[in-house]
């Protein structure tokens, strides 16, 4: 078994997110398995995503700052792999259900967004529940085409960007030369 430090977060690596349309679903995976699931899937050759972040912690005394990897939707991991394929998954024993996407279009996008705001790397945070607010896209900076929404809960400069699938939302800052454009 490969350390997590192998596992990359999307496999393989520099296919796009877009380019496995059509073929997406969610594994709800036993707690703590993502990376175990990921490990099993990239040796396999099936196509994932698991989005990570970087966390920072504080612990010992006096206390230090520790920076940890951690799966950014908690007992979740997407992967792309035709119907008919799906028995090769039952080999492993880390995963709970394969959950279906029904609308992949939107899945990718709310993917590609998340992917976006963690390559940028700021501080991010995760919470339960879908935003509601004016859908809005960013049209410069480090977080050009990154699609999301602005609440009126959310501080100025913060985007939420939710993934439905998970009903989750991740929260972002933004500068203020941020240029948004409000989307229909």
């Amino acid at each position: 078994m490969a350390s997590i430090e192998h596992v990359p977060c999307r496999f393989p690596e520099n296919k796009p997110l877009a380019d496995d349309l059509g073929m997406w679903w969610a594994l709800h995976v036993k707690p703590n398995r993502e990376w175990r699931m990921a490990n099993y899937l990239m040796h396999k050759g099936i196509s994932y995503y698991l989005p990570i972040y970087e966390q920072k912690k504080k612990c010992g005394y006096p206390p230090r700052e520790k920076i940890m990897s951690r799966p950014l939707f908690r007992g979740y991991i997407c992967f792309a792999l035709h119907k008919d394929r799906h028995n090769e998954l039952f080999a492993s024993h880390d995963f709970v259900r394969i959950i279906e996407v029904p609308n992949q279009e939107q899945f990718v996008r709310e993917l590609q967004s998340v992917a976006i705001a963690l390559e940028v790397g700021r501080d991010l945070f995760v919470r339960s529940g879908l935003a509601k607010g004016k859908k809005v896209i960013v049209r410069n900076g480090p977080f050009k085409g990154l699609e999301g929404v602005v609440s009126r809960h959310s501080k100025k400069g913060q985007i939420a960007i939710s993934v439905e699938m998970f009903n989750r939302t991740v929260i972002i800052n933004l500068d203020e030369f941020t240029d948004l454009d409000v989307m229909d």
